[in-house]
C-alpha cells in the first residue's frame, strides 16, 4: 500500500518505517527531538510526586494542573506507550498539557514499571490500576473531582488502559467516564488484519515473537489464551463498559484491530466514537501540527461532554 503522509508529519512516517537510511536517521532524530518538546502555558503547574505503585513498591506520577482551573474539576489518568518496554512520563508531557488546559482537567501520568528486567503482566496494570485508585482518594487535595476520571492511553498505554477499563468493570470497582484508544494495541493477532498485510513498510517488532514487546509484556507464551486484561480483543464479552473514544491511524498496522474493537463495543451498546485520521500513522497525535491540535480538541471535547460539562447547551 502506497503512502501519502498527511504534509508536516514526514519525520514521523521516518520513525515508524523499517530501514536504516541516513535520511531516515536524520528523519527519526528530528522526529525523537519533536516528541520531547512542550512549553509549559502561564500559571500551570506541573508536579512530580511519589506515591505506591501496585505491589506497593514507589511509582512516579506527574500532576499537570492548569491556571484557573475550577473547583472541583474532573480528572484524567494519562498512559505512555513505548510498545510495554519503553517510554516514560516525558513523552506524554505534550499532550498532557494539552488535555490539560482545553478541558481543563487535573492531568496524572503514571509511570508504570515497564516489562524489562522479569517484569511484565499484570505488574504494569495494577501499577495503573494503583494510580487510579490514588488519584480516586486524593482527588480533593489536588483541586480535582475524584468521582470523575477519565482514561487516556497511546499504543501500548491505550492496551493499559482498555485492561484497566475492563478490569474496573468487572471487579465492580467505579467506571471511568470516558476511556481514550489512542491507536492502541487489542490482539496478539495484528498480523492476520488487512491493514498489517497493508503496511509492511511500517510493521512494528521483530519477525520473531518470542523476541518481541508482546511477549515481554505477557512474560512469554506458555500456549494459553493471555487474559483479556493483557489484550483486550480477547475479551468473551465488552459490554456494560463506560464511554469509549477510538482514535486509529490510516496508515497504522493496528487500524483495523482498533475498527474491530470499536465495532464490538457498538454491537454491546457501549456508547462508542471513533475518529479515523487520514493520511497518519501510529500515534501521530505526538507531532506538533495543527492536524495534532484538533485531535486534543475532539479529545478534550469528548472529556467534556461525559464529565457533564456541556449541559448548559442542553435546549
Amino acid at each position: 500500500m502506497k503512502t501519502n503522509i498527511f504534509p508536516g508529519y514526514e519525520n514521523h512516517l521516518a520513525g515508524n518505517t523499517v530501514g536504516d537510511s541516513e535520511e531516515l536517521r536524520r528523519r527519526r532524530q528530528a522526529q525523537g527531538q519533536a516528541l520531547m518538546s512542550y512549553q509549559l502555558p502561564e500559571g500551570m503547574k506541573m508536579e512530580d510526586r511519589v506515591i505506591p505503585g501496585g505491589d506497593g513498591q514507589d511509582m512516579n506520577i506527574r500532576i499537570y494542573t492548569p491556571a484557573n482551573l475550577p473547583e472541583k474539576a474532573p480528572m484524567v489518568l494519562d498512559i505512555h506507550g513505548g510498545a510495554f518496554v519503553g517510554g516514560n512520563l516525558d513523552i506524554d508531557n505534550a499532550r498532557c498539557i494539552a488535555l490539560a488546559v482545553r478541558i481543563p482537567a487535573v492531568v496524572v501520568s503514571v509511570e508504570y514499571r515497564l516489562s524489562v528486567g522479569g517484569v511484565h503482566f499484570p505488574a504494569p496494570l495494577m501499577d495503573c490500576r494503583a494510580a487510579y485508585l490514588w488519584m480516586k482518594e486524593h482527588g480533593a487535595e489536588l483541586g480535582g473531582d475524584g468521582s470523575r476520571i477519565g482514561l487516556h492511553g497511546s499504543s501500548s498505554g491505550g492496551n493499559l488502559a482498555e485492561g484497566l477499563a475492563l478490569y474496573l468493570r468487572d471487579h465492580n470497582e467505579q467506571a471511568p467516564s470516558l476511556t481514550v484508544l489512542n491507536c492502541a494495541t487489542y490482539t496478539t493477532a495484528i498480523e492476520e488484519t488487512m491493514s498489517f498485510q497493508q503496511l509492511p513498510q511500517l510493521k512494528m517488532g521483530p519477525d520473531n515473537k518470542a523476541l518481541g514487546a508482546e511477549a515481554a509484556y505477557l512474560g512469554g507464551y506458555d500456549g494459553t489464551q493471555p487474559s483479556y486484561y493483557a489484550f483486550p480483543a480477547l475479551a468473551h464479552d465488552v459490554g456494560s463498559l463506560g464511554a469509549h473514544m477510538i482514535i486509529a491511524a490510516e496508515y497504522d498496522t493496528l487500524r483495523d484491530s482498533a475498527l474491530d474493537y470499536a465495532r464490538r463495543l457498538l454491537n454491546s451498546g457501549v456508547p462508542t466514537e471513533i475518529f479515523m485520521a487520514g493520511r497518519l500513522c501510529h500515534c501521530f497525535s505526538c507531532v506538533p501540527h495543527p492536524y495534532t491540535d484538533l485531535t486534543h480538541d475532539l479529545i478534550a471535547a469528548s472529556f467534556q461532554r461525559e464529565f457533564g460539562m456541556l449541559d448548559h447547551l442542553k435546549k
